[in-house]
Parts: C-alpha cells; sequence; structure tokens
C-alpha cells in the first residue's frame, strides 16, 4: 500500500492552519504545521527535504520572510513543490504568487475540495517533473553518444555530453547543426532516402556504420541505431550511437595476429595429410606429428577419424560421408575451408581449419587435407565478443547483450508460460561519493558491488550494467517473491560491506515480474519505478510489484 504523502504547513495563523490540517487528515494525507518562514527553512535542512513531500506555504507570514522569500530559500537545499495559500484577493499579491508559484495557490478560503485538487495535481506535476529529470540524466550520462533531431528540418534538438565531448562542439553550436555537419561527404537527399524507411513506418530501426567528423576536423568511425519515436503528435528521431575506434583497432590487432601465425605456419609448415581409399593414412608431413603429437611411423596405415575425431558418433558420421564420397566422388566439404575440433595423441582437444581436396590415383579417390591449428584466433574472436557484450569497468554484462537476453527470455515466456523476474539497483548516493572520496573510489564501489551479486547469481542470471549507478539482474524461472527475496539479501549484504576507499554503502532495490503483454521497456519501467518508489522511502531498501493488471 502506499505510504501516506506528508505535508509541511507553513502558517502564522494557527486557526487557519488547523483547518487546512483537518481538511488534509481527512482526505489521507499527514501534516506538521510551522509557524514562519525561518522554521520551515530549519525543518526543511534537518532531514534535507526527504521528511516531506509537499509544502503548503501562506504568501503572508508576518515578521521575518515571508512566503516568496521562505520558497526560495529552500529550493536551495532540495526541489520540493510548493503550493501557495492566501487570505486576500489584492492586486499585488496575487502578483507575487504568480511570480514565483510554480505548484499552483489557492485562497485559503476555497472550500476542501479545491484546496485537495490543488494539492493532487502538484504533487502529481511534481513526480513527473522528476521523472522527466530522471530520464533526462540518463540520456545526458549515457555510455553511448545519443542525438536527438527533427526528422523534417534534421536540426538537432538535443546531444548528450558523451556525443558533445567527442565532436567538441558546445550544445549551442549544434543547435544550428543536423547530422549532415558531422558526417564527412554525404548529401541531404542521400541522408533523408536512408530515413524514409523509418518515416513510412516500413522499418522500426535502422542499423548502419558511418564516419563522424569532429570540429577539429578528425574522423571517427561509428556504428549507428536510429530510430523513430512520436510525441503527442511531434515525430524525433533518435540516434544512438557507439564509436567504433577501440573496436577497430581491436580488428586490427586481431588481423595483425593473423598474419603472424600465417607467416609463422607457412615457414614451419602446414599439417599435410593424404587419405588413401581406405581412409587410412597414406601421407603424413612434420607439421602433422607436431600438430597431432603422431610420429609418422606410429599413424601410416591407421584409420585417421578412429584417433581424432572426438567421439563415437561422430566417427560414424564421418564414416557414412566418408563412403559416399568413394562410390560417387561428391564430398560436402570437398575445396572448402571447414571448421572444425579435433584431439592429438595426448586427448588435448583442438580448434582447426581443414581445407580438402580430392586427387584420383590408380582409379582410386584420394583425400589431400592440408590442416591449420586455429586455437589463437578463435581466442582472439571470443575475446573481441567478450568485449563487445560487457561493460569494461565492472567485467559483467552490458546493457546492450542484456536488452538481447531479455527479449529472448519474454519470448520463450510467450511460449511456454514461464515466469521470470527484474531487479534494478541503483546505489544510494553515488554522487557524493564521487565528490567525497574521488572517481577512483566510486569505480571501486562499482566494481566490488558488482562482484558481490555476480557471486550471488546463478549460472541462469543474467547481470549487468544498465548504466552509471544502476545495475539490472534478470531471474529466469523466478517468481517475483523469490526475487524480492533475492535483493533483500543483496541489500543487506553490500550495506554491510566495507567498500575500499568509501566506507559502507547501500543501494535502493525495485523488482518486478514479467506479465502477458509486457515488452522489454515496460518491463523494466515496472522495475525501474519499483527502485524509485525504493528510493523514495528513504533508500537501502527493496520495493515490488507481485501483481499483473
Amino acid at each position: 500500500m502506499e505510504s501516506q504523502k506528508r505535508i509541511l504547513i507553513v502558517d502564522d495563523n494557527e486557526t487557519s492552519a488547523a483547518i487546512v490540517s483537518n481538511m488534509l487528515k481527512r482526505n489521507g494525507y499527514n501534516t506538521e504545521i510551522v509557524r514562519n518562514g525561518e522554521e520551515a527553512l530549519g525543518k526543511i535542512k534537518s532531514c534535507q527535504g526527504l521528511c516531506y513531500d509537499l509544502i503548503l506555504m501562506d504568501i503572508e507570514l508576518g515578521k521575518g520572510m515571508d512566503g516568496a522569500e521562505t520558497a526560495a530559500e529552500i529550493q536551495q537545499y532540495c526541489d520540493l513543490p510548493v503550493v501557495f495559500l492566501f487570505a486576500h484577493t489584492e492586486e499585488k499579491i496575487i502578483g507575487k504568487i504568480r511570480s514565483v508559484a510554480k505548484y499552483g495557490f489557492v485562497a485559503k478560503n476555497a472550500g476542501e475540495h479545491i484546496l485537495i485538487t490543488v494539492i493532487d495535481m502538484a504533487l502529481k506535476l511534481h513526480g513527473e517533473s522528476m521523472r522527466t529529470g530522471l530520464y533526462q540524466q540518463i540520456v545526458e550520462h549515457s555510455m553511448n553518444e545519443i542525438y536527438i533531431f527533427d526528422p523534417e528540418t534534421l536540426e538537432f534538438i538535443m546531444v548528450n555530453r558523451g556525443a558533445r565531448e567527442n565532436l567538441g562542439y558546445t550544445m549551442a553550436e549544434l543547435a544550428n547543426m543536423t547530422p549532415l555537419d558531422i558526417k564527412p561527404e554525404i548529401e541531404a537527399q542521400i541522408f533523408r532516402k536512408l530515413i524514409e524507411p523509418l518515416l513510412k513506418r516500413e522499418k522500426e530501426r535502422l542499423f548502419y556504420n558511418t564516419i563522424h567528423r569532429r570540429k577539429d576536423g578528425s574522423s571517427y568511425p561509428v556504428e549507428v541505431n536510429l530510430q523513430l519515436y512520436s510525441y503527442r503528435g511531434k515525430k524525433v528521431c533518435m540516434a544512438l550511437v557507439n564509436d567504433l575506434t577501440e573496436r577497430r583497432k581491436l580488428e586490427e590487432d586481431l588481423r595483425e595476429r593473423e598474419a603472424l601465425l600465417s607467416a609463422v605456419t607457412q615457414s614451419a609448415g602446414e599439417a599435410i595429410i593424404m587419405l588413401d581409399e581406405k581412409g587410412t593414412v597414406a601421407f603424413w608431413n612434420p607439421a602433422a606429428e607436431n600438430l597431432f603429437g603422431y610420429l609418422q611411423e606410429e599413424i601410416l596405415g591407421k584409420d585417421l577419424h578412429r584417433l581424432v575425431v572426438l567421439d563415437e558418433q561422430s566417427y560414424r558420421a564421418y564414416k557414412n560421408s566418408f563412403i559416399h564420397f568413394q562410390s560417387t566422388g561428391e564430398g560436402i566439404y570437398i575445396g572448402k575451408n571447414v571448421e572444425l575440433k579435433a584431439k592429438n595423441k595426448a586427448g588435448k582437444i583442438l580448434d582447426v581449419e581443414l581445407t580438402l581436396t580430392a586427387v584420383k590415383r590408380k582409379k582410386s579417390l584420394y583425400t589431400i587435407g592440408i590442416v591449420r591449428d586455429i586455437g589463437e584466433r578463435k581466442k582472439a574472436e571470443e575475446q573481441v565478443y567478450f568485449l563487445t557484450i560487457t561493460d569494461p569497468l565492472t567485467k559483467i554484462y552490458n546493457r546492450r547483450y542484456f536488452t538481447q537476453k531479455l527479449e529472448e527470455e519474454i519470448e520463450r515466456a510467450k511460449r511456454a508460460g514461464n515466469k521470470f523476474s527484474l531487479i534494478m539497483l541503483d546505489i544510494d548516493r553515488f554522487k557524493r561519493i564521487n565528490d567525497s572520496f574521488g572517481h577512483n573510489a566510486g569505480d571501486e564501489v562499482l566494481k566490488s558491488m558488482a562482484e558481490l551479486v555476480k557471486n550471488r547469481n546463478r549460472k541462469i542470471d543474467i547481470f549487468a550494467r544498465w548504466g552509471g549507478e544502476e545495475f539490472v539482474i534478470l531471474l529466469p524461472d523466478t517468481t517475483v517473491k523469490n526475487a524480492a527475496r533475492l535483493a533483500e539479501e543483496l541489500r543487506e549484504s553490500l550495506s554491510q560491506m566495507d567498500m575500499p576507499g568509501a566506507g559502507r554503502v547501500t543501494a535502493s532495490f525495485g523488482v518486478a515480474g514479467y506479465c502477458p503483454g509486457d515488452n522489454v521497456d515496460s518491463l523494466v519501467n515496472k522495475a525501474d519505478n519499483m527502485m524509485y518508489e525504493a528510493k523514495a522511502a528513504g533508500r537501502n531498501c527493496v520495493r515490488f510489484k507481485d501483481e499483473c493488471v
């Protein structure tokens, strides 16, 4: 059940304050009354605004600060909605109220219904403002470059910090620019043709690689994910952009290693093996000895595949295909490069690349195989893949990979009706940690927290950094209640953990379960809303939603 909203009434008239307080209590609000602006300011400072959800402020407070001055002082400490009360209708009073009333004002004699309506609207408006601010912060501080532009004029509406810093432009400069200004040698007609499938709703998103040009003239490769959004009848394009500089460097390093490996292999000689019409070894060079560990005298005349194929099932499949090849001269691997696994004399599993050629000798078909050890290449490819799906700081999965796995889990739930849950957590007052102890300490907190959660999770759970100090956990085959219990365990363990250089920290947790009809955005939003409730409840707690509406 949602906790009662807390309202601070600031009014120097004891009778008036009591009447208003009784009205509010009848409508489910908790109230506290103070007599002047100085006392109100002291209350706010003592709890940093966390004690109250709204302030009901008399514009005229007798001695000391008036309501407008008090509200201005309070806003220096926290963002609380202020609704003004007034008893007189002089033009001067009304004018002053209008100059400061962000969340509205109401006459003291307006009646209970009007008072409650104004307060309800102010609370809703403030909630929307807080959520909008949160989304803006997420976009502004995203690890991706984010561009939002008008699909008609192509003018930028918003460009986040990561993009501005990489490009070297200020927002004021970018406000007069379009995507064409940061893409060398592209014409407006071509770009409009590119985004046309989005405008016609033929596609939901576009992926493409291009080059961005910085203010200083330098350029860098990027991967662009372009989507079209509609809000209140207005269409905007949002581009999520990954700077591919590091990835391209890794790919170039990988190509260089492969070239070096190839040169070494050529100079040492590749494994060259010839099999006769029976499938026994007729030729075996020194490089084959080195690769598989069998000396020539050990292997000649032997059934090669009985020795190097991994298991009996694979061996039978090979024998059947070999018989077919001998009778027809056709083989699915002839003339192709094939990657497969084999074992050497010591039983070690090898990644090899095989090229097969068929030759006729004395009316019999022989097979010549050139075998290359590609173990290093496979490791490098796996490393590149690992880098694309993990967060570089915490070494856990990144948001893009998590989103992909969440989409897969939703599809699985649709087919099989399985239950699963989502946990979203956010380190409390993380900015204060960075400000007080430095960003290095903040990074250590993120890494330590990630390690704690990772060690507690099951192998089937997906744990990822959502962005900044926010993390998410996908829990397959898990009810909301069980997920909430896990969240509570994690919260308690984290709160008791001594973080290097930063002391004790806490986190707020939100838990939500999959309901039929949910998609990635709706499910994440539910968990995020629960986490926001945990924040609003004082932080360092768990909130969960265990129902499908």
